[in-house]
């Protein structure tokens, strides 16, 4: 397989391919492991704040693990530069795209608790990046704080989860189940009768294309970077952020053309919080040695992440909405940036 992707041509075809399988499995895990969950009596909004944004950051999930778990040293790379990648690409390009669709009103709940969540992660991850180097002068993300990663995602979603079931900012629990509800993209209506083989086999047949998508797409990455003489780093931040963040722009975009800019704000958030607390988490812990961080993550990646997340939180405290303005400022950012990379 890996002389076969030597060759361009079937390298890039492996990307191609692989793009177009984490973007369906991505939805077909989406929609059965959502019928599975109505089907297990779990109220919609528990729903959207668990299933769907667990589910959007499967394809993230794929390919950083599969990164890791790769026996090329050099792949590694591609784990910190997907999950960074793509959460400045739900940030600038996903809601920068949507915000110029529509302005998007802010919800308390996403303002006060879940953005803030993503600010904090990245703050202490671009911190934690700085303070730790090795015996050999090079920065790295230790395994200790990949199981502190993790464990917050388990505080973070168990405080999520008793919040809203215990009634907590009602009002905007209530605005964002009922845009879930007229969603069909995203869960299906409470009335929605289940029928398992299907949701069993939608979200099995999901997993599986996720996780060959994932190795179709990491290992024609890399051939293309070497090939071009670009580093996986650059790969991972570029081309490989923006193939798994097509689930969360296609749902944004969707619900945001819908009218239901709660489930758009909510999506990109819900996803960011993932990809920093159970990806990069779980792919640190997997590596006995920790996750190493380049320079070009420690001094450019890392930095426009934390930004990106304050400017976007900003934003939303503007007027309560991220209006066409700021969506266009956050889409020129979002162009700067990979004009920056590909320089």
């Amino acid at each position: 397989m890996t002389e076969l992707l030597a060759n361009p041509f079937f390298a890039t075809l492996a990307v191609l391919i692989g793009g177009v399988a984490l973007v369906v499995g991505g939805e077909l895990l989406v929609r059965g492991a959502t019928k599975i969950a109505f089907g297990l009596h779990v109220s919609p909004l528990v729903v959207g704040l668990t299933v769907v944004a667990f589910c959007t950051s499967a394809p993230e999930m794929a390919v950083s693990f599969s990164a890791v778990l790769n026996e090329d040293p050099s792949v590694i790379d591609v784990a910190l530069g997907n999950v960074v990648g793509s959460n400045i690409c739900n940030i600038l390009l996903i809601l920068g795209v949507c915000a110029l669709i529509r302005p998007l009103a802010t919800s308390d709940v996403v303002v006060k608790r879940d953005f803030p969540v993503v600010v904090g992660q990245s703050l202490v991850t671009f911190i934690v990046a700085f303070l730790c180097v090795d015996a050999s002068g090079e920065r790295y993300l230790p395994r200790w704080f990949g199981f502190a990663l993790l464990l917050a995602f388990v505080v973070y979603e168990f405080i999520t989860v008793r919040a809203e079931r215990g009634g907590k900012n009602k009002a905007d629990g209530a605005k964002d189940g009922e845009a879930s509800d007229s969603e069909p993209s995203v869960v299906p209506t409470a009335g929605t009768r289940v029928n398992w083989g299907v949701a069993i086999f939608q979200t099995l047949f999901g997993l599986a294309l996720l996780v060959g998508g994932a190795k179709a797409f990491v290992e024609g990455s890399v051939s293309i970077a070497r090939t071009l003489g670009v580093s996986e780093l650059i790969i991972g931040l570029t081309l490989v952020a923006l193939g798994t963040s097509l689930p969360e722009l296609t749902v944004s975009v969707i619900a945001t053309c819908r009218n239901h800019v709660d489930v758009a704000l909510g999506n990109v958030v819900g996803s960011n919080a993932f990809n920093l607390m159970l990806v990069l988490g779980g792919s640190i812990a997997i590596l006995p040695t920790g996750l190493p961080v380049r320079p070009q993550s420690a001094y450019v990646d890392l930095p426009v992440m934390l930004v990106a997340a304050i400017a976007a939180l900003l934003f939303c405290h503007t007027g309560r909405k991220i209006s066409r303005l700021e969506g266009a400022i956050l889409l020129i950012a979002e162009f700067a940036y990979a004009g920056y990379l590909v320089m």
